[in-house]
């Protein structure tokens, strides 16, 4: 009884040691890399950095968290941050964010409250910290932007996986309900107010190939960038208006994609008029193309037609319709 009782208090001691190691380490690491943006020219700031949970926890707790990238002119700010994970796997991570917080890009600044975001992150067990998959849950979203627009997203699950039998790649997943575009992006995609307020689905189901792996470097250098998208579902409904798409591109380096898209989309004629008003079609393409979709199409609404990337120009069948949009991550 007396070795049982021994064994159990040098478990727990060796235990209580390798938490207190554990905590030590989580909190250095995290320290160290606030320091390292900041010897690289960020804006990295935090109030306060704390670990608990103790004995089979780190539950790491960052408040008034601010950090800009000098390169990108992106920046987040966040009143409080936790990073939660199991004592013996600190690389699976579960991080819950608390509103309000503020994203900031050249273009403008964007504050966010919600409802509820919650993301679970497993990292691989290396010194990169690959990623290995994440989900992203969010639900009651609102975007309030400084120049005066509002978006509003009701609910939307994201997730991200590798793929272990192929190098740099990765399957990316998205499943939106109840988005509600700003007013100036309904008024450009819808100027004559026919279609509802908002977008009841989008849905993604791609595999994306990268030149490098996402990990942390991809935060503390440059972005990884596509050089292959397999979609298997890109899909949308609003309204009367549906929209598919499937197919494979190869992108050069230059951002610019090779291959073939297959599109299905009924009441085409609002999604074209939506493709001019964004700019995703010159105006100048809308009579002829108009005229080869009714073709194609016949007196019907649906449409089913391939889109072709090629020498940085798009064609819809054998009727070209400008240029190709460039691929680039920031």
């Amino acid at each position: 009884m007396i070795r049982l009782i021994v064994v159990l208090l040098v478990v727990s001691l060796a235990w209580m040691i390798w938490w207190a190691v554990g905590k030590g380490a989580y909190e250095q690491g995290l320290a160290a890399w606030i320091d390292q943006r900041q010897g690289d020219g960020w804006v990295a700031d935090v109030g306060t950095l704390e670990t608990v949970g103790f004995p089979n926890r780190f539950d790491t707790t960052l408040t008034d968290l601010e950090l800009a990238d000098p390169d990108t002119g992106v920046a987040w700010r966040v009143p409080r941050l936790q990073f939660l994970s199991l004592a013996y796997k600190p690389h699976q991570v579960i991080a819950v964010v608390e509103g309000p917080h503020r994203f900031s890009t050249p273009l403008g600044g964007v504050n966010i409250t919600h409802e509820g975001a919650r993301a679970s992150l497993f990292l691989k067990a290396e010194t990169a910290l690959g990623l290995d998959q994440a989900i992203l849950i969010l639900s009651g979203l609102t975007l309030d932007a400084d120049k005066g627009w509002e978006t509003k997203l009701a609910s939307g699950r994201f997730a991200a996986e590798s793929v272990a039998a192929a190098t740099n790649t990765y399957r990316l997943g998205a499943d939106v309900e109840g988005l509600e575009p700003s007013r100036p992006i309904r008024r450009l995609l819808d100027p004559a107010g026919v279609l509802p307020d908002v977008v009841e689905t989008l849905r993604l189901d791609a595999t994306l190939a990268f030149d490098r792996p996402w990990d942390r470097f991809a935060i503390e250098d440059a972005r990884p960038q596509p050089t292959r998208i397999d979609l298997d579902e890109l899909s949308a409904a609003w309204g009367t208006a549906t929209f598919r798409a499937v197919g494979e591109v190869d992108i050069d380096e230059q951002g610019f994609p090779t291959g073939e898209v297959t599109i299905r989309a009924e009441d085409w004629r609002k999604i074209l008029d939506m493709a001019v008003a964004s700019g995703v079609l010159p105006e100048s393409s809308v009579g002829p193309l108009e005229r080869g979709l009714e073709l194609m199409s016949g007196p019907r609404d649906t449409l089913d037609a391939t889109i072709g990337f090629r020498g940085g120009l798009m064609r819809l069948g054998i009727i070209p319709i400008g240029p190709a949009p460039r691929v680039v991550i920031r």
